[in-house]
């Protein structure tokens, strides 16, 4: 990826949300206060907390923190839908976006390099950092920086509820796709990517910013970056159950273009997903946006984010 330099940050804007998978806000405001605690005894904090309120226009207060009370950083803590809730206040900013990664994927956070325990990811905050410009994909007014994803992870993600998410992780999400693939009949979609047409039978269809597939080293695909000005279109064709065996084993040995039940596409401007009879829904950034048809919109270097410094980095 490619990084730039980083401003000195000296007050920091936390957005926390206080019912996210594994964070509960005690324990966040202990591992800030002891990662920023060189600030010194006495001194004010670098850093302000904000707990979101259900319904609440998070980009709207992000925007206010970041233009108009002069903070410049902006962390999310949360899962996915938080950061992405976060980030749409300040695509085409230069104030910069932390990431506390809070949820049951936590698939940006991965992606980049953030550390996923809380610690980690505070210090990296407060320490040695440097500063990446990431791809957004913007459907309607919103941006996502993941993945959408219509067929099997949507129904995934739309049927799994809040309570087994926190008591079992990312296994809840596992059992809810299996139990969804019983019996489940790929569907037919037309599909548009930069004004090439495919029409496909397919059991999921994803535009892919980020290719964490629920963890490393599962991905939707080689070669797929947050930063190259295009996602990728993960056409899956697989149909029985040892079609879906010998996908997964292609997965794990990174060889997902010699599966033939797998068709690519890029796109650098446009994506449209149809279904052809009734609709599907529609996830983004792990969170429901509605049902199909979807059109994705690439933005390019959209988000500036947070990352380790890399072996190759002169910060």
């Amino acid at each position: 990826m490619a990084n730039i330099a980083p401003p000195r940050s000296q007050r920091a804007f936390v957005i926390l949300n206080p019912v996210a998978g594994q964070g509960a806000a005690a324990a966040v405001r202990q591992a800030l206060a002891e990662a920023f605690s060189n600030s010194g005894e006495g001194a004010e904090a670098p850093y302000t907390i904000h707990e979101t309120a259900p319904g609440e226009a998070i980009a709207t207060r992000v925007r206010e923190a970041a233009e108009q009370e002069g903070y410049d950083l902006i962390v999310a803590g949360g899962g996915d839908g938080t950061v992405s809730a976060v980030a749409n206040g300040l695509v085409g900013s230069e104030t910069p976006l932390g990431i506390l990664p809070l949820g049951t994927a936590n698939v940006l956070a991965r992606e980049l390099g953030i550390p996923i325990d809380l610690k980690g990811a505070c210090q990296l905050l407060a320490g040695a950092h440097t500063v990446t410009a990431i791809d957004a994909m913007k459907v309607e007014d919103q941006c996502y920086f993941t993945q959408v994803g219509v067929g099997i992870d949507a129904m995934m993600i739309r049927d799994t509820d809040r309570e087994s998410k926190r008591r079992f992780g990312r296994t809840a999400y596992l059992w809810t796709a299996f139990t969804r693939l019983l019996g489940f009949q790929p569907r037919r979609f037309l599909i548009e990517s930069d004004g090439q047409s495919v029409r496909s039978r397919a059991s999921q269809v994803v535009v892919a910013n980020s290719g964490i597939l629920g963890q490393p080293p599962f991905r939707w695909g080689p070669d797929i970056r947050p930063d190259d000005g295009r996602v990728d279109v993960c056409i899956v064709r697989a149909r029985s159950f040892w079609n879906y065996v010998t996908l997964s084993w292609h997965v794990v040995l990174g060889q997902h273009k010699q599966d033939a039940n797998v068709r690519y596409l890029t796109a650098q401007q446009h994506v449209v997903i149809a279904t052809t009879k009734r609709p599907l829904p529609v996830q983004a950034d792990g969170e429901i946006i509605g049902e199909t048809p979807v059109t994705v919109t690439v933005v390019p270097h959209a988000l500036h984010v947070i990352v380790p410094r890399t072996a190759g980095s002169d910060q």
